[in-house]
C-alpha cells in the first residue's frame, strides 16, 4: 500500500486547511464582537452591584480572540508558503497561470503590503483598544 502523498494531494489538503482557518477565524471573530456585546449589555443591566473591574471582562475576552484569530493567520501563512513551493514545481515558472498561491504573492501582493496577519493585528488592536475605552467610560 502506498502512503505516500502526491502533490497535488497535498496541495489539495493544505487549501482545505487554510479555508478551514478562514471559516474558524472568521467565527471567533464574530462570536467574539458577539460575546463582548452581550457581556456589556448585562453589565448595564447590573451596574449597581458589579465591581469596576467587571467591566474589563469583554477587552480580555476581545484580546484573547484576537490572539487566537492572529495564530490562525499566522498558520494559513506558512501554510500558503508551502503551497507556493508546490506551485513552484507544478507550474514552473507558467507567468500565465502560475497557481493560486503565487498569484496573491506576486499579482495581488497582500501578504507584503497587507497580508492577513497584520489586518489581524490592526482589527484585533483596535477593537481591544475600543473595548477598554468603552469599560472605562461605562464603568463610570
Amino acid at each position: 500500500m502506498n502512503t505516500q502523498l502526491s502533490h497535488l494531494d497535498q496541495y489539495k489538503m493544505l487549501r482545505e486547511e487554510i479555508m478551514q482557518h478562514m471559516r474558524e477565524a472568521n467565527r471567533t471573530e464574530f462570536w467574539g464582537v458577539t460575546a463582548a456585546g452581550i457581556v456589556y449589555a448585562w453589565l448595564i443591566l447590573h451596574k449597581d452591584v458589579l465591581p469596576p473591574a467587571a467591566w474589563f471582562i469583554s477587552p480580555c475576552m476581545i484580546l484573547f480572540c484576537g490572539l487566537r484569530v492572529l495564530s490562525i493567520t499566522l498558520r494559513m501563512r506558512s501554510v500558503a508558503e508551502y503551497l507556493r513551493r508546490i506551485e513552484k514545481i507544478a507550474f514552473g515558472q507558467e507567468s500565465e497561470l502560475p497557481g493560486w498561491e503565487r498569484y496573491l504573492d506576486k499579482d495581488v501582493g497582500h501578504f507584503k503590503v497587507l497580508s492577513p496577519a497584520v489586518n489581524a493585528i490592526i482589527f484585533w488592536t483596535l477593537m481591544v483598544i475600543a473595548s477598554i475605552v468603552a469599560s472605562w467610560l461605562l464603568s463610570r
